[in-house]
Protein backbone atom coordinates (compact mmCIF):
# COMPACT_ATOMS: atom_id res chain seq x y z
CA UNK A 1 0.00 0.00 0.00
CA UNK A 2 1.17 3.30 -0.95
CA UNK A 3 2.74 5.65 2.02
CA UNK A 4 0.27 8.61 2.50
CA UNK A 5 1.16 12.06 2.76
CA UNK A 6 -0.28 14.23 5.47
CA UNK A 7 -3.88 15.31 4.13
CA UNK A 8 -6.77 17.32 5.09
CA UNK A 9 -9.71 15.03 3.47
CA UNK A 10 -12.53 14.54 5.61
CA UNK A 11 -15.44 11.91 5.01
CA UNK A 12 -18.84 13.75 5.76
CA UNK A 13 -22.28 13.00 4.35
CA UNK A 14 -24.45 15.68 1.96
CA UNK A 15 -27.34 16.82 3.11
CA UNK A 16 -30.27 15.63 0.97
CA UNK A 17 -28.18 12.67 0.11
CA UNK A 18 -27.71 9.21 0.87
CA UNK A 19 -24.13 8.83 0.25
CA UNK A 20 -20.93 10.04 1.86
CA UNK A 21 -18.41 12.48 0.36
CA UNK A 22 -14.67 12.99 0.38
CA UNK A 23 -13.45 16.20 0.76
CA UNK A 24 -10.23 18.50 1.43
CA UNK A 25 -6.70 18.75 0.41
CA UNK A 26 -4.29 15.70 -0.39
CA UNK A 27 -0.38 16.99 -0.72
CA UNK A 28 -1.58 19.79 -2.32
CA UNK A 29 -4.58 18.82 -4.50
CA UNK A 30 -7.94 19.69 -3.86
CA UNK A 31 -10.40 16.53 -3.12
CA UNK A 32 -14.23 16.62 -3.73
CA UNK A 33 -16.17 13.41 -4.40
CA UNK A 34 -18.63 10.96 -3.59
CA UNK A 35 -17.55 7.55 -2.24
CA UNK A 36 -20.63 5.63 -3.10
CA UNK A 37 -21.55 4.62 0.00
CA UNK A 38 -23.75 4.80 2.20
CA UNK A 39 -21.92 3.78 6.09
CA UNK A 40 -18.90 5.40 7.30
CA UNK A 41 -17.06 2.28 7.47
CA UNK A 42 -17.24 1.64 3.83
CA UNK A 43 -16.77 5.49 3.17
CA UNK A 44 -13.21 5.23 5.37
CA UNK A 45 -12.43 2.05 3.19
CA UNK A 46 -12.86 4.39 0.06
CA UNK A 47 -10.92 7.22 1.57
CA UNK A 48 -8.11 4.95 1.84
CA UNK A 49 -8.50 3.68 -1.94
CA UNK A 50 -8.93 7.18 -3.04
CA UNK A 51 -5.46 7.75 -1.18
CA UNK A 52 -4.09 4.98 -3.15
CA UNK A 53 -5.00 6.32 -5.94
CA UNK A 54 -3.95 9.66 -5.38
CA UNK A 55 -0.78 8.28 -4.64
CA UNK A 56 -0.41 6.27 -8.06
CA UNK A 57 -1.21 9.45 -10.02
CA UNK A 58 1.79 11.46 -8.15
CA UNK A 59 4.48 11.07 -11.19
CA UNK A 60 7.38 9.59 -9.32
CA UNK A 61 9.04 10.38 -12.99
CA UNK A 62 8.00 13.67 -13.00
CA UNK A 63 10.85 15.45 -15.13
CA UNK A 64 12.82 18.28 -14.70
CA UNK A 65 10.61 20.69 -17.44
CA UNK A 66 7.29 19.84 -15.74
CA UNK A 67 7.83 20.78 -12.21
CA UNK A 68 9.72 23.88 -13.83
CA UNK A 69 6.90 25.06 -15.72
CA UNK A 70 4.99 24.40 -12.34
CA UNK A 71 6.95 26.50 -10.56
CA UNK A 72 7.32 29.45 -13.17
CA UNK A 73 3.69 29.25 -13.59
CA UNK A 74 3.02 29.82 -10.01
CA UNK A 75 6.24 32.23 -8.61
CA UNK A 76 6.10 36.38 -8.70
CA UNK A 77 7.53 38.82 -10.32
CA UNK A 78 9.79 39.35 -7.32
CA UNK A 79 11.92 36.28 -7.95
CA UNK A 80 11.13 35.42 -11.66
CA UNK A 81 14.19 37.09 -13.24
CA UNK A 82 16.14 34.75 -11.49
CA UNK A 83 14.31 31.38 -11.26
CA UNK A 84 13.71 31.52 -15.10
CA UNK A 85 17.51 32.32 -15.61
CA UNK A 86 18.40 28.79 -13.29
CA UNK A 87 15.45 27.02 -14.96
CA UNK A 88 16.81 27.84 -18.58
CA UNK A 89 20.48 26.78 -17.44
CA UNK A 90 19.44 23.43 -15.49
CA UNK A 91 16.47 22.48 -18.00
CA UNK A 92 19.33 22.78 -21.37
CA UNK A 93 20.84 19.63 -19.60
CA UNK A 94 18.21 18.02 -17.77
CA UNK A 95 15.00 18.94 -19.26
CA UNK A 96 13.26 15.86 -19.56
CA UNK A 97 15.32 13.87 -16.90
CA UNK A 98 13.01 12.14 -14.00
CA UNK A 99 13.52 14.52 -11.08
CA UNK A 100 14.04 11.02 -9.07
CA UNK A 101 16.77 10.27 -11.40
CA UNK A 102 18.67 13.78 -10.39
CA UNK A 103 18.30 14.16 -6.52
CA UNK A 104 21.19 13.03 -4.09
CA UNK A 105 24.60 13.93 -5.50
CA UNK A 106 27.31 11.18 -4.69
CA UNK A 107 30.86 11.94 -4.94
CA UNK A 108 32.59 12.60 -8.30
CA UNK A 109 35.53 9.77 -7.77
CA UNK A 110 32.11 7.15 -6.49
CA UNK A 111 29.78 8.00 -9.31
CA UNK A 112 31.24 10.26 -12.32
CA UNK A 113 28.41 9.26 -14.73
CA UNK A 114 25.46 10.79 -12.17
CA UNK A 115 23.65 13.08 -14.36
CA UNK A 116 24.43 15.77 -11.39
CA UNK A 117 28.24 15.18 -11.61
CA UNK A 118 28.02 15.26 -15.36
CA UNK A 119 26.26 18.36 -14.91
CA UNK A 120 28.94 19.98 -13.12
CA UNK A 121 31.85 18.63 -15.60
CA UNK A 122 29.70 20.52 -18.41
CA UNK A 123 29.42 23.93 -16.64
CA UNK A 124 32.88 23.95 -15.11
CA UNK A 125 34.06 24.42 -18.91
CA UNK A 126 32.26 28.24 -18.60
CA UNK A 127 34.59 29.57 -16.52
CA UNK A 128 32.26 29.77 -13.47
CA UNK A 129 32.52 30.75 -9.37
CA UNK A 130 31.88 27.82 -6.37
CA UNK A 131 29.06 30.20 -5.83
CA UNK A 132 27.59 30.50 -9.14
CA UNK A 133 27.31 26.72 -9.65
CA UNK A 134 26.05 26.07 -5.73
CA UNK A 135 23.09 28.94 -6.60
CA UNK A 136 21.50 26.74 -9.38
CA UNK A 137 22.19 23.84 -7.41
CA UNK A 138 20.15 25.07 -4.29
CA UNK A 139 17.33 26.27 -7.11
CA UNK A 140 17.25 23.08 -7.95
CA UNK A 141 16.47 21.21 -4.38
CA UNK A 142 13.80 24.54 -4.38
CA UNK A 143 12.27 22.78 -7.06
CA UNK A 144 12.44 18.89 -5.80
CA UNK A 145 11.11 20.45 -2.10
CA UNK A 146 8.14 22.34 -3.64
CA UNK A 147 7.16 19.25 -6.09
CA UNK A 148 6.90 17.29 -2.61
CA UNK A 149 5.26 19.44 -0.27
CA UNK A 150 3.33 22.51 -2.76
CA UNK A 151 3.00 20.94 -6.20
CA UNK A 152 2.19 17.69 -5.80
CA UNK A 153 4.30 16.55 -8.19
CA UNK A 154 7.48 13.76 -6.22
CA UNK A 155 6.56 11.87 -3.89
CA UNK A 156 9.96 12.85 -2.18
CA UNK A 157 13.20 14.50 -2.74
CA UNK A 158 16.66 13.91 -1.60
CA UNK A 159 17.96 17.58 -1.22
CA UNK A 160 21.43 17.78 -3.63
CA UNK A 161 24.76 18.16 -1.86
CA UNK A 162 26.33 21.53 -3.15
CA UNK A 163 29.71 21.89 -3.84
CA UNK A 164 31.91 22.41 -1.38
CA UNK A 165 35.98 23.98 -1.99
CA UNK A 166 37.67 20.43 -2.69
CA UNK A 167 35.16 19.55 -5.10
CA UNK A 168 35.60 23.19 -6.79
CA UNK A 169 38.86 22.45 -7.28
CA UNK A 170 38.66 18.93 -9.17
CA UNK A 171 35.87 20.55 -11.02
CA UNK A 172 37.57 23.78 -12.03
CA UNK A 173 35.58 26.10 -10.48
CA UNK A 174 36.38 29.58 -9.51
CA UNK A 175 36.73 30.55 -5.78
CA UNK A 176 34.35 32.81 -4.91
CA UNK A 177 35.76 36.01 -4.97
CA UNK A 178 35.08 39.78 -3.74
CA UNK A 179 32.75 41.40 -6.35
CA UNK A 180 34.19 45.23 -6.31
CA UNK A 181 32.57 48.86 -7.17
CA UNK A 182 33.88 50.04 -10.54
CA UNK A 183 36.52 52.47 -10.17
CA UNK A 184 36.15 55.62 -12.85
CA UNK A 185 38.25 54.32 -15.41
CA UNK A 186 37.12 50.87 -15.75
CA UNK A 187 33.26 52.75 -15.58
CA UNK A 188 34.11 53.96 -19.03
CA UNK A 189 36.11 51.17 -20.29
CA UNK A 190 32.83 48.94 -19.44
CA UNK A 191 30.06 50.79 -20.32
CA UNK A 192 31.78 52.01 -23.84
CA UNK A 193 32.02 48.19 -24.62
CA UNK A 194 28.23 47.74 -23.96
CA UNK A 195 25.21 48.03 -26.63
CA UNK A 196 23.78 51.22 -26.12
CA UNK A 197 20.62 49.43 -24.54
CA UNK A 198 22.50 48.24 -21.75
CA UNK A 199 24.78 50.67 -21.21
CA UNK A 200 21.61 53.62 -20.51
CA UNK A 201 20.34 50.45 -18.28
CA UNK A 202 23.73 50.50 -16.19
CA UNK A 203 24.15 54.18 -16.25
CA UNK A 204 21.10 54.61 -14.66
CA UNK A 205 22.04 51.87 -12.27
CA UNK A 206 24.73 53.68 -11.27
CA UNK A 207 22.77 56.92 -10.57
CA UNK A 208 19.82 55.37 -8.77
CA UNK A 209 21.31 52.42 -7.36
CA UNK A 210 18.65 50.41 -7.44
CA UNK A 211 19.19 46.33 -8.08
CA UNK A 212 19.24 44.61 -11.35
CA UNK A 213 15.75 43.27 -10.87
CA UNK A 214 14.24 46.07 -9.86
CA UNK A 215 15.77 47.98 -12.59
CA UNK A 216 14.34 45.24 -15.55
CA UNK A 217 11.19 45.47 -13.81
CA UNK A 218 10.30 49.37 -14.29
CA UNK A 219 7.09 50.24 -15.95
CA UNK A 220 5.97 53.56 -17.25
CA UNK A 221 2.62 53.45 -15.03
CA UNK A 222 5.20 53.59 -12.11
CA UNK A 223 6.38 57.13 -13.45
CA UNK A 224 5.35 60.37 -11.57
CA UNK A 225 6.76 63.95 -10.74
CA UNK A 226 7.31 66.45 -8.12
CA UNK A 227 6.80 69.61 -9.22
CA UNK A 228 6.48 71.19 -12.46
CA UNK A 229 8.04 68.33 -14.24
CA UNK A 230 11.46 68.58 -12.89
CA UNK A 231 11.80 65.98 -9.98
CA UNK A 232 10.60 62.55 -11.59
CA UNK A 233 10.53 59.53 -9.44
CA UNK A 234 9.31 55.70 -10.19
CA UNK A 235 7.15 54.07 -7.21
CA UNK A 236 7.72 50.62 -7.33
CA UNK A 237 5.36 48.35 -5.70
CA UNK A 238 6.49 46.43 -2.54
CA UNK A 239 6.20 42.75 -4.20
CA UNK A 240 9.02 43.65 -6.96
CA UNK A 241 11.15 44.76 -4.00
CA UNK A 242 13.72 42.64 -2.09
CA UNK A 243 12.64 43.96 1.25
CA UNK A 244 8.77 43.49 0.57
CA UNK A 245 8.18 46.93 0.81
CA UNK A 246 7.38 50.07 -0.92
CA UNK A 247 9.90 51.94 -2.98
CA UNK A 248 10.45 55.06 -4.54
CA UNK A 249 12.99 55.57 -7.12
CA UNK A 250 14.05 59.29 -7.50
CA UNK A 251 16.06 60.15 -10.38
CA UNK A 252 18.69 62.89 -10.71
CA UNK A 253 19.58 64.66 -14.42
CA UNK A 254 21.56 62.08 -15.78
CA UNK A 255 18.65 59.26 -14.97
CA UNK A 256 15.79 61.52 -16.30
CA UNK A 257 17.52 61.96 -19.35
CA UNK A 258 18.08 58.24 -20.03
CA UNK A 259 14.21 57.61 -18.84
CA UNK A 260 13.49 60.31 -21.68
CA UNK A 261 14.97 59.01 -24.12
CA UNK A 262 12.93 55.60 -23.91
CA UNK A 263 9.51 57.39 -23.70
CA UNK A 264 7.04 56.57 -26.84
CA UNK A 265 9.19 53.30 -26.43
CA UNK A 266 5.74 51.36 -27.11
CA UNK A 267 6.13 48.83 -24.52
CA UNK A 268 5.04 49.26 -20.62
CA UNK A 269 8.45 48.60 -19.67
CA UNK A 270 11.19 51.16 -19.49
CA UNK A 271 14.26 49.30 -20.68
CA UNK A 272 13.90 47.26 -23.59
CA UNK A 273 16.27 45.57 -26.12
CA UNK A 274 17.23 46.25 -29.36
CA UNK A 275 13.97 44.41 -30.58
CA UNK A 276 11.78 45.61 -28.17
CA UNK A 277 11.03 43.14 -25.82
CA UNK A 278 11.58 44.36 -22.03
CA UNK A 279 15.08 42.91 -20.15
CA UNK A 280 15.02 40.28 -17.88
CA UNK A 281 18.50 40.70 -16.77
CA UNK A 282 21.57 42.97 -17.89
CA UNK A 283 23.52 39.78 -16.53
CA UNK A 284 23.07 38.62 -20.26
CA UNK A 285 25.67 37.10 -22.89
CA UNK A 286 26.41 40.88 -24.36
CA UNK A 287 27.15 42.12 -21.01
CA UNK A 288 29.45 39.37 -20.25
CA UNK A 289 31.44 39.70 -23.49
CA UNK A 290 31.12 43.26 -22.55
CA UNK A 291 33.15 42.17 -19.59
CA UNK A 292 35.50 40.51 -21.15
CA UNK A 293 36.79 42.53 -23.29
CA UNK A 294 36.87 45.35 -21.12
CA UNK A 295 38.66 43.01 -18.76
CA UNK A 296 41.24 43.40 -21.26
CA UNK A 297 41.86 46.61 -20.48
CA UNK A 298 41.81 46.94 -16.67
CA UNK A 299 42.03 42.87 -15.70
CA UNK A 300 39.69 43.88 -12.34
CA UNK A 301 37.01 44.29 -13.91
CA UNK A 302 36.64 40.43 -14.44
CA UNK A 303 35.75 40.44 -10.59
CA UNK A 304 32.96 42.65 -11.10
CA UNK A 305 29.27 42.20 -11.81
CA UNK A 306 25.91 43.85 -12.57
CA UNK A 307 25.40 44.43 -8.65
CA UNK A 308 28.73 46.22 -8.91
CA UNK A 309 26.56 49.28 -10.49
CA UNK A 310 25.11 49.51 -6.75
CA UNK A 311 28.38 49.29 -4.86
CA UNK A 312 29.34 51.90 -7.24
CA UNK A 313 26.68 54.07 -6.48
CA UNK A 314 26.78 53.60 -2.70
CA UNK A 315 30.62 54.00 -2.87
CA UNK A 316 29.80 57.47 -4.98
CA UNK A 317 27.42 59.03 -2.69
CA UNK A 318 29.85 58.69 0.12
CA UNK A 319 32.42 59.92 -2.05
CA UNK A 320 30.49 63.04 -2.79
CA UNK A 321 29.99 63.88 0.98
CA UNK A 322 25.78 62.28 1.52
CA UNK A 323 25.67 61.21 5.20
CA UNK A 324 25.44 57.59 5.96
CA UNK A 325 21.86 57.38 6.75
CA UNK A 326 20.93 58.88 3.67
CA UNK A 327 22.96 56.60 1.68
CA UNK A 328 21.17 53.50 3.49
CA UNK A 329 17.67 55.54 2.48
CA UNK A 330 18.30 56.04 -1.50
CA UNK A 331 19.79 52.32 -1.54
CA UNK A 332 16.85 50.94 -0.20
CA UNK A 333 18.49 49.31 2.62
CA UNK A 334 16.42 48.65 5.91
CA UNK A 335 17.78 51.41 8.81
CA UNK A 336 18.16 49.65 12.45
CA UNK A 337 15.99 52.53 14.01
CA UNK A 338 12.32 52.17 14.44
CA UNK A 339 11.34 55.57 14.38
CA UNK A 340 11.93 54.68 10.42
CA UNK A 341 8.75 53.15 10.10
CA UNK A 342 6.98 56.10 10.72
CA UNK A 343 9.24 58.74 8.16
CA UNK A 344 6.64 58.79 5.65
CA UNK A 345 8.28 58.94 2.05
CA UNK A 346 6.58 62.25 1.25
CA UNK A 347 7.33 64.91 -1.11
CA UNK A 348 9.73 66.43 1.46
CA UNK A 349 12.08 63.24 1.50
CA UNK A 350 11.78 62.55 -2.30
CA UNK A 351 13.31 66.25 -2.32
CA UNK A 352 16.40 65.66 -0.65
CA UNK A 353 16.88 62.69 -1.74
CA UNK A 354 16.98 63.80 -5.39
CA UNK A 355 19.38 67.02 -3.93
CA UNK A 356 21.71 64.37 -2.80
CA UNK A 357 21.80 62.31 -6.09
CA UNK A 358 22.51 65.32 -8.01
CA UNK A 359 26.16 65.34 -6.57
CA UNK A 360 26.64 62.48 -8.80
CA UNK A 361 25.90 64.16 -12.18
CA UNK A 362 29.55 65.60 -11.01
CA UNK A 363 31.66 62.79 -11.16
CA UNK A 364 33.31 63.08 -14.85
CA UNK A 365 32.92 59.91 -16.30
CA UNK A 366 29.10 59.92 -15.73
CA UNK A 367 29.12 63.51 -17.38
CA UNK A 368 31.45 62.32 -19.86
CA UNK A 369 29.46 58.50 -20.93
CA UNK A 370 26.35 60.54 -20.66
CA UNK A 371 27.18 62.98 -23.36
CA UNK A 372 28.02 59.71 -26.03
CA UNK A 373 24.61 58.20 -24.29
CA UNK A 374 22.65 60.95 -25.18
CA UNK A 375 24.01 61.08 -29.05
CA UNK A 376 23.15 57.79 -29.60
Amino acid sequence: MARHKEHTLKVTKRIGSPYYQISGTYNGQRVRESTGQKTLARASIELVRIMDDLDCKMDVSSTFNQVSDVHLSLITKKTANKDCEYSKKLGKFFGDTAMSDIGFRPKQFKEPFHPLNQYLMTRAKHDLSITTINKELAFLNLLGQKAVVEYGLLKQWTPVRLVDRDEATFYGFNPPGQKLALQPEWQVTLLNHLPEYLRDAALFSINTGQRDSVVCSLQWDWLDCDGKDTMWHFKVPASFMKSSREAYVVLNDVATKIVDKYKGNCSPYVFTDNAGWALTSQHCYAYRMARSHAGDVYPEIRNTDVHSYKRTFITNLYNAGVPHDWVQRLANHKLPDVTELYNVMGPEMRITMHGYLQRLCNITPTLRLQKGVANG
